[in-house]
């Protein structure tokens, strides 16, 4: 049984679209800090927060990605295995959150 409303749920929702402030993802040993493109709640109401994932120079492998809030407070952090072989290569990158009641 549902404790939360579904205007609760989608507070929460917002709630997170309007926090998440930037991304940062680390290639070898340096992380780099990038821009949200966008935010998103699909009709399922899931939320879609994309950002870019480009090199300046040379090749490298994406191991984490990040995303932090306007506090600069660490949100989200997961681990990955995304091989760039060139400048030329980058990822557009999407996190999608699940913000759902769940009874134990």
């Amino acid at each position: 049984m549902s404790m939360l409303t579904s205007a609760a749920i989608q507070g929460y929702r917002d709630y997170t679209k309007r926090r998440v402030a930037y991304a940062q993802y680390k290639v070898d040993s340096e992380y780099h800090k990038t821009n949200i493109e966008s935010v998103n709640i699909t009709d399922d109401g899931t939320v879609e927060i994309a950002f870019k994932i480009e090199l300046s120079s040379g090749s490298g492998t994406v191991t984490q990605v990040q995303l932090y809030d306007t506090d600069n407070q660490l949100w989200l952090s997961k681990t990955e295995n995304l091989k760039m072989d060139s400048v030329a290569e980058g990822f557009f990158y999407v996190v999608q959150l699940d913000i759902s009641e769940a009874t134990a």
